[in-house]
């Protein structure tokens, strides 16, 4: 299956119910699903990710993303949260800069 497709196959997954990577794995055969819902905020989906404690196979509990999508429809200016451009400012060591 192409990214594209997988792609596809996930946005729609997750606008109908959140999914941990986990459940993306067994549900829907994406292993990648990190880079999967990168490129899909990328081309200005909104994803959502909420941190969430599961147990893993040990029973000890650990900390997982779980994706969700409120619509289907991309933004007409792709936002990347936490993305944004530094100007820099001379410190100390640079004042002769």
């Amino acid at each position: 299956m192409s990214d594209e497709a997988q792609s596809a196959l996930l946005l729609d997954a997750i606008s109908k119910k959140p999914m941990t990577a986990m459940e993306i794995l067994t549900e829907l055969g994406i292993a990648r699903a990190s880079a999967r819902i990168h490129e899909l905020r990328l081309d200005g989906y909104v994803i959502h990710s909420i941190v969430v404690t599961v147990r893993n196979r040990r029973g000890k509990p650990c900390r997982v993303a779980r994706y969700s999508a409120p619509t289907a429809q991309k933004l007409l200016i792709p936002h990347m949260p936490g993305r944004s451009r530094y100007t820099h400012r001379p410190g100390k060591k640079d004042a002769n800069a």
